[in-house]
């Protein structure tokens, strides 16, 4: 009698301690949705990366969940929330959604005068602007803008006074470009300023040369 008994304490044990573990864990899932999300699960003194969509089963205890963005110009929400950290209850919490999102910021380019910007983008994109424009740019993309004069005007200098056609720019924050376009200044007065200068030079040392031959020795 005793022996019949034995196992079927053993099944009695078995049976509750499984039941008592499933009871004091939580299932929870966790979804990243993006490029570049990785995450740190804290509990209990323990910590497990997760980079995939994943399913654990966590304990009746503070949970710390910290979510990490590794793409440039790209920040993290979860659940819905603009923050990267999250301490939960798994009793009070079944899902956990983590999501990458741009981060945007504003270029205003001005143009004075008639000409045209060439823009391009990181991704080998391009846009040509020919009048006053705002553009939503992806944060800490790098911008090339090329000017050029149309209509017989000329590039004149960026808002910097910077006098290269040719300007790089990191969008890190809204920011406004000028450009300035005009008729170029001729180098025809500067040269017949020093072409009047020289003669009046040689004209005056002739002069000086006759007056020398002509006064008394």
């Amino acid at each position: 009698m005793i022996k019949k008994a034995v196992p079927l304490i053993l099944l009695f044990l078995i049976s509750t301690t499984t039941i008592l573990e499933a009871s004091s864990t939580y299932k929870i899932n966790i979804l990243l949705q993006g490029k570049g999300i990785s995450a740190i699960v804290e509990y209990c003194n323990h910590l497990e990366l997760i980079t995939t969509n994943k399913t654990l089963y966590l304990p009746n205890a503070s949970v710390t969940i910290t979510a990490y963005e590794t793409i440039i110009g790209y920040n993290i929400s979860i659940n819905g929330k603009n923050i990267s950290s999250l301490t939960f209850n798994p009793a009070n919490l079944s899902e956990i959604i983590i999501k990458a999102f741009p981060i945007y910021v504003w270029i205003n380019i001005k143009i004075n005068g008639t000409g045209k910007v060439i823009i391009n983008f990181q991704n080998g994109s391009k846009e040509i602007v020919n009048q006053s424009t705002k553009l939503k740019v992806l944060y800490g993309s790098l911008l090339t803008l090329n000017a050029k004069g149309t209509n017989g005007e000329s590039f004149i200098s960026w808002n910097n006074n910077y006098t290269y056609p040719t300007m790089w720019l990191i969008a890190s924050n809204n920011t406004c470009v000028i450009v300035n376009f005009g008729k170029a200044k001729s180098s025809t007065f500067s040269s017949v300023n020093f072409l009047g200068i020289g003669l009046l030079v040689i004209l005056g040392g002739i002069y000086i040369y006759i007056k020398r031959k002509q006064s008394p020795t």
